[in-house]
């Protein structure tokens, strides 16, 4: 039976079995799809997911070979407050864990999977990533990048940083108030890039995740190396993307980031990442927290975790959930796009910023109705803030700064639905890094 598996994981075949299988098969199809028109030299990738090394579930095999078979060149097992090392016995005590454990003996074996019974439940000895990494990793088509979620806590307010590409895990560090807590666990990854020599980094997570972390404890932060990282889009059902009345949208919320970093401070830029945070693979659907929502396309040389992260530091990557693009140059004075369009779909493109004349003061938004009591309030500020600057209807678009902008991104919007949506009515879109204005 292990020979078979060998042979199963190297060639990336591993799939969950189940319920998702009609999902599986639309997944597969359009990856495909994307695999045909995408150019060479992107790669693409998720930097947020969980496992049963944490509160994922399904064991960390099971999650790769979903990744793996879907065409994806690239994974973080991002498990809360531990990477997958050491001895770790996983307690199978629910029934969806029990599915779990069936749909891996399945596809790995029983002599792959090692079990004891301790108290009449089962525990499964997980597997680390040293020993499994083998079975799936392949030059030029699939890696792992090694990292972790840094999960801290403030009162009702979680406070969760991913670190990317570290080389050993990182204890939460604390703090008096969220802004603290955040700026020493995104320290604590800066550290150990500048002990190692590697590229190394760290975006923050979910914002609006009980409405923990405000537009204002992002434009605070001291990135050091240059950079900043946060999700501008969490596949996670129950992470609040949208905000409401007392907290802005996590995209309306990266262009205040930006306008008031580059116009007021006058400090460095922020880049909005997409992941889906998947938790669960055994159950799918829209309430569900699922794999393929969202992810990152990354320029890089080579499919190396040193040459990804310097690449995602360089800004150099776009955001998606179901847009390919077939073009993307962000230099000079000019940003443009060009997608790879599939048959029957039609795409806007709207180019984003601010400029130089817009109002960086917010309002005092406290006493505004929200669904999260208690969550923090964002200020409110005017919506001369991430303006549509430019709308274009079509496949090619291009934006050249007049100069009187902070910066300029661009979303792209498709008339396709999301296969399976973090929201109802969802459709597959993109996003670039914004493009910087001069003072000229």
């Amino acid at each position: 039976m292990r020979k078979s598996f060998f042979v199963f994981a190297v060639i990336g075949l591993c799939v969950i079995a189940g319920p998702a299988r009609a999902h599986e098969s639309h997944a597969a199809s359009a990856a495909k799809e994307r695999r045909a028109v995408a150019p060479a030299g992107w790669w693409k990738g998720n930097t947020h997911t969980h496992t049963w090394w944490s509160d994922g579930d399904s064991p960390p095999e099971s999650v790769a070979g979903w990744y793996r078979e879907r065409d994806y060149n690239f994974l973080v097992l991002s498990d809360h407050n531990r990477m997958q090392e050491g001895e770790f016995w996983y307690r199978v005590d629910t029934d969806a864990k029990r599915e779990a454990l069936k749909q891996y003996r399945e596809k790995f074996g029983d002599d792959w999977v090692e079990r004891r019974v301790r108290d009449n439940i089962t525990e499964v000895k997980l597997k680390t990533l040293e020993e499994f990494r083998s079975f799936f990793e392949a030059r030029d088509q699939f890696i792992f990048i090694r990292g972790m979620e840094i999960t801290d806590r403030l009162d009702t307010h979680p406070v969760h940083v991913n670190g990317v590409n570290l080389e050993r895990s990182i204890v939460p560090q604390g703090g008096g108030s969220v802004a603290e807590m955040v700026q020493k666990n995104l320290d604590a990854v800066i550290e150990q890039g500048r002990r190692s020599g590697r590229p190394m980094f760290a975006h923050v997570n979910h914002p609006n995740f009980y409405q923990a972390i405000t537009a204002e404890d992002l434009v605070a932060l001291d990135h050091e190396t240059g950079e900043g990282f946060f999700e501008v889009y969490n596949g996670h059902s129950g992470v609040r993307n949208e905000g409401d009345a007392r907290f802005p949208g996590v995209e309306q919320m990266w262009d205040i980031v930006l306008a008031r970093r580059i116009g007021e401070r006058k400090t460095t830029i922020t880049y909005g990442v997409a992941t889906d945070d998947a938790h669960e693979y055994t159950k799918w659907g829209l309430r569900s927290v699922n794999p393929g929502r969202g992810w990152v396309m990354v320029r890089a040389p080579r499919l190396t975790p040193d040459s990804i992260s310097a690449a995602m530091k360089r800004g150099d990557f776009y955001n998606s959930t179901g847009v390919t693009l077939k073009s993307l140059e962000r230099a000079g004075k000019t940003l443009a796009v060009e997608i790879a369009a599939e048959p029957d779909v039609t795409y806007t493109v709207e180019f984003i910023g601010t400029r130089r004349s817009a109002s960086l003061v917010g309002t005092d938004n406290a006493g505004a109705e929200t669904n999260m009591p208690q969550g923090r309030a964002s200020l409110r500020y005017g919506s001369s803030i991430g303006e549509v600057l430019s709308r274009v209807e079509g496949t090619k678009a291009s934006y050249t700064l007049k100069g009187d902008e902070l910066y300029v991104r661009a979303r792209i919007i498709s008339s396709k639905p999301h296969p399976n949506p973090y929201a109802a009515g969802d459709r597959e879109m993109a996003w670039t890094q914004p493009l910087l204005g001069t003072a000229d």
